[in-house]
């Protein structure tokens, strides 16, 4: 879809202490060959909040930094892969009562590591239908024992904590929304289901990689899927450019999803086709992939350490477990506002 009009007015994030992956390895958390493998060199813990805490302070960071009108926000869509606090609770619901307030729409979205980039194509869609306003998109995952081991559950990508928040407005902002796609392949979601289903909720720690083992060897093996993925994603980004009117060598960088060396070198070339240089792959293999918060915390990592500015056109790479895969092209227009005081609801 071509966008007019939608602009990213602000952009924040909650990031806690790194920890090393070589004091994990030293301590048994980690596996000496996955260090080696992977490249990552840390990853984000956070020891007390709770991932739609984290959610709501990067919200305030993002609404600080820009123009708008907490009266305008209209929306907030907030997403999450992992365990939001509590059984049975709209996380959305919390993030926005703190971050906007009690009455605007709040609601959470679940498409796994796309979500967050999903939800731009999904609020910018909102924004045109109402015919103005501000959309919040946040993220928030707090990834710990007993459900997850964030050094293990998944072979290849070590997981990080924070919470990250993205502005969409219709008045204006640091960067224009050129274009975003969505391809869906549900034929996928089986990749990650494992071999059954459960009566009850399974207490982890969670074995992602059991799981995707498991479809390769009872679904055709690993290549089949691979280029199933591979077709969806490649498919995506090729709509995105084709709809900003934008070509490769036009980028000035691209936001993938956090992985360890393996899957990037793939992802890279086959999914993408651009250079690791282009990328955010240094921010990424010091924080980790934290869950749907890697485009939004990637993005503003270019942004702050100035990699990308005015006049800059940069590619987002989203994609989920289902299989989802939504890409954006954004244009930088300015640098980000400075911060401005506000009030928030208690």
């Amino acid at each position: 879809m071509q966008w007019d009009n939608i602009f990213l007015a602000g952009i924040g994030v909650y990031l806690p202490p790194a920890v090393s992956a070589e004091d994990a390895v030293a301590a048994g958390q980690y596996d000496a060959e996955e260090f080696a493998a992977n490249g990552i060199t840390s990853v984000l813990v956070e020891p007390e909040k709770a991932a739609p805490e984290m959610a709501v302070l990067a919200a305030r960071d993002a609404i600080t930094h820009s123009d708008v009108n907490i009266a305008d926000i209209r929306m907030v869509f907030h997403s999450s892969l992992w365990y939001q606090g509590v059984d049975m609770w709209p996380a959305a619901s919390y993030v926005a009562r703190y971050a906007v307030g009690e009455q605007v729409t709040a609601f959470d979205l679940q498409q796994q590591c796309n979500a967050a980039v999903g939800a731009m194509d999904l609020a910018a869609s909102r924004l045109v239908f109402e015919q103005g306003g501000a959309a919040l998109l946040t993220t928030g995952d707090r990834f710990c024992l007993p459900g997850v081991d964030r050094w293990r559950s998944e072979r290849g990508l070590p997981y990080g904590d924070g919470g990250t928040a993205l502005l969409l407005s219709t008045e204006g902002g640091f960067a224009r929304l050129l274009s975003t796609a969505t391809v869906s392949d549900n034929g996928l979601e089986q990749v990650l289901r494992g071999p059954r289903f459960f009566d009850s909720y399974q207490r982890g720690p969670l074995d992602i990689t059991a799981r995707i083992e498991h479809h390769f060897a009872t679904h055709g093996g690993m290549r089949a899927s691979t280029v199933r993925l591979a077709e969806a994603v490649q498919s995506a980004v090729a709509q995105a450019l084709a709809e900003a009117k934008t070509e490769l060598a036009d980028l000035r960088g691209v936001v993938i999803p956090a992985a360890g060396r393996a899957k990037l070198d793939w992802q890279l070339s086959q999914l993408v086709g651009v250079g690791e240089e282009q990328t955010t792959w240094p921010f990424a293999r010091t924080h980790g992939h934290i869950g749907a918060g890697d485009q939004f915390a990637g993005l503003r990592h270019l942004l702050v350490t100035g990699v990308v500015g005015a006049g800059d056109r940069v590619l987002v790479v989203g994609g989920g477990a289902g299989l989802t895969c939504t890409c954006a092209v954004v244009e930088i227009l300015d640098g980000l506002p400075q911060a401005t005081e506000r009030t928030w609801p208690q």
